[in-house]
């Protein structure tokens, strides 16, 4: 980096120096020379400043940590050159990055063959966070002049979103695997749940005998249990800007991600092909598939997702429905902004998908952020009346509707469902 001082002072001392000899005024070129001597005494220490000969090295704690996990970052500047008087080293700490403890910068001497060791720590949020260089500033013994020089020392850390341990979800799409899995397939065979009964056949194992059925009918009949296959499960996390709410440090977007992290990792953890399509900006769109490394590909996706306005995505009418397997599961996360968005799991259903809508509630976000009043609340209510509406007739068109509050963790809200299911109340 250059000193602006050089140019200054020559520029004001030829400004002095040239008009003095060309009027021939002697007291006009004395008033230059304490200019003239500082130029000098500046080009002189900035000749004599030698070039740090620095190594420097980053070495974070962890590649990978969750979204808000601690993070310890050392910088250490080994000098393989001669003795430095005066040096800055400075880690800039990127965007995303909250500083939690420490300094990550130095101020001071270093000795030849010394090795300076800075210690920081940092909390990042969700995302790819990259460091590439290091600033470094070295002064004259005089303090005249000085270099600043930006040593290359990239390094990542990713963020990715906290994963909750999630209850057992029912499931039921219309086309499962010939493999076995964690989902029912509405077809009688090895498993737990119970299915039905049908008339003995020889060779049947006399285990499954249905001995209460024998003392009342006398005839023979088994047990049959429901089998458990893989399946396919479509995870459609809505990232349009006008699908979220952000109250100052609050929103639904974060719960958003950490939802569909979660959710990835419990249906592929259950043996599932799971695809993933990030809807807004584009069209993201991983195939169905299982294992970790197909996990990872998902959470790197979900990496990148940001909040964005798309003139082309404004519904969810454009959602590439012929790339989905038929009859596979798809589990849609979106707040259903536009009276358009209604109509799209309706119409995944009648081309044969089973169709879940975890629909983000943000109503009691955004009455916090304002002060209680009576417009206010009769306009929460209007919308919580129109919401209730479109979510009945998307119950009626055979979608099935989990309606989250996002201040809460997913697993209260899955808890609440099955609770409600098995209590024969209306099924979420």
């Amino acid at each position: 980096m250059s000193d602006p001082r050089y140019p200054i002072a020559v520029c004001l001392s030829v400004g002095i120096v040239l008009p003095a000899l060309a009027l021939r005024n002697a007291g006009l070129f004395m008033a230059s020379v304490p200019v003239l001597a500082y130029a000098a005494a500046l080009l002189i220490a900035r000749l004599r400043l030698p070039r740090p000969e620095l190594d420097v090295t980053r070495t974070p704690s962890a590649h990978r940590v969750c979204s808000g996990d601690d993070i310890q970052i050392v910088v250490t500047a080994s000098n393989g050159g001669a003795a430095l008087p005066l040096v800055g080293v400075l880690d800039a700490v990127p965007d995303g990055e909250r500083l939690h403890e420490g300094s990550p910068s130095y101020l001071g001497p270093i000795a030849r063959d010394q090795d300076v060791r800075l210690s920081y720590t940092v909390r990042p949020e969700r995302g790819l966070h990259f460091q590439k260089q290091v600033t470094v500033v070295s002064w004259a013994w005089s303090g005249l002049a000085f270099q600043e020089h930006g040593l290359v020392c990239s390094t990542y850390v990713s963020a990715v979103p906290e994963i909750e341990k999630l209850p057992p979800l029912i499931l039921r799409p219309r086309r499962t695997h010939a493999v076995a899995g964690s989902i029912m397939a509405r077809t009688a065979g090895p498993g737990v749940d119970f299915f039905g009964c049908r008339g003995y056949v020889p060779g049947d194992d006399v285990r499954r005998i249905n001995w209460r059925a024998l003392a009342r009918t006398d005839r023979l009949v088994v047990n049959e249990y429901e089998q458990e296959r893989m399946a396919d499960v479509i995870l459609v996390l809505d990232v349009r800007a006008q699908a979220h709410v952000e109250v100052g440090a609050r929103g639904t977007f974060e719960p958003a991600c950490r939802c569909a992290a979660s959710l990835a990792d419990h249906l592929i953890r259950s043996g599932n092909r799971v695809g993933f399509l990030l809807y807004g900006q584009s069209i993201d769109w991983i195939q169905p598939a299982g294992g970790r490394f197909h996990l990872e590909k998902i959470l790197a996706s979900i990496l990148r997702a940001k909040p964005v306005r798309s003139f082309a995505f404004e519904d969810l009418a454009s959602i590439p429905m012929s790339v989905f397997p038929s009859g596979s599961q798809v589990i849609l996360l979106s707040s259903l902004p536009n009276d358009e968005d209604y109509r799209v799991p309706i119409q995944l259903t009648a081309r044969g998908y089973s169709v879940l809508v975890l629909h983000l509630n943000s109503e009691k976000l955004q009455a916090s952020a304002q002060p209680p009043d009576d417009a206010l609340a009769l306009g929460l209510r209007i919308r919580e009346m129109r919401r209730d509406t479109m979510v009945r007739q998307m119950r009626r068109g055979g979608v099935r509707v989990l309606a989250w509050d996002t201040e809460e963790p997913l697993s209260v809200a899955l808890h609440r469902a099955r609770l409600e299911r098995d209590g024969g109340r209306r099924r979420a």
